[in-house]
């Protein structure tokens, strides 16, 4: 029911859109997205020494920074750091490294809360991505945004695709290791406003740090 709701609203969104830079940035994660789960069998090569907590926290970051390179054309994390066509390849690479500089921490902090819960809580596949996914997008200022357009929850798969490109990798990459004892509950949920607290206080932060720098 999920994959049939996000196909219709990421379509009808793209072709209201046009190719404009977002609309190429969302096929470009989507297309990352189809390409990780084409990837599935090799799982269990990627840091196969590494603990559970590792694996996770670091494919996910690695995801996230590639992922934050497809948003260089259309949002990335200050409007003065945005690659155009006009942009020399120097200085986009320069702006990219700034990018990650200031959001490969706050993805650091994000992704080790997400390991606390899916460590002691156990999350179903299904919950996992529609659980974490939501989290992520209502934290990374989607609680803002459909608070004043409340009828764009229609289209929540759209921006939720952008998580799940780099979070279900990583869980799939460590399901089979966790050995969480408690079953999903109400507690399990309050990964969503735990993960929601963490995007505001990561946000916060690099906005004021930000202005200090003069990015913003």
């Amino acid at each position: 029911m999920y994959v049939l709701w996000a196909g219709c609203s990421i379509g009808f969104a793209l072709i209201v859109a046009g190719l404009s830079p977002e609309s190429v940035t969302r096929i470009l994660v989507l297309g990352f997205l189809a390409g990780q789960l084409l990837a599935l069998p090799l799982l269990g090569r990627f840091l196969p020494r590494s603990s559970p907590r590792h694996r996770f926290v670091v494919l996910a970051m690695f995801l996230a920074a590639a992922v934050e390179g497809f948003h260089m054309i259309s949002s990335p994390v200050f409007a003065s750091l945005i690659v155009t066509r006009a942009t020399p390849p120097a200085q986009a690479l320069a702006n990219y490294a700034l990018d990650l500089l200031f959001t490969l921490p706050a993805y650091l902090v994000i992704f080790t809360v997400i390991w606390l819960f899916i460590s002691r809580h156990h999350f179903p596949l299904w919950a996992y991505v529609l659980i974490v996914g939501f989290a992520q997008t209502i934290g990374d200022g989607g609680l803002f945004y459909f608070a004043g357009a409340p009828a764009m929850l229609a289209f929540l798969p759209y921006p939720m695709s952008n998580y799940h490109a780099i979070n279900v990798l990583p869980f799939l990459a460590v399901r089979g290791s966790l050995r969480s004892i408690r079953p999903l509950t109400a507690r399990s949920y309050l990964v969503i406003p735990v993960i929601v607290a963490a995007y505001l206080a990561s946000g916060a932060l690099i906005r004021a740090v930000g202005r200090l720098s003069e990015f913003e």
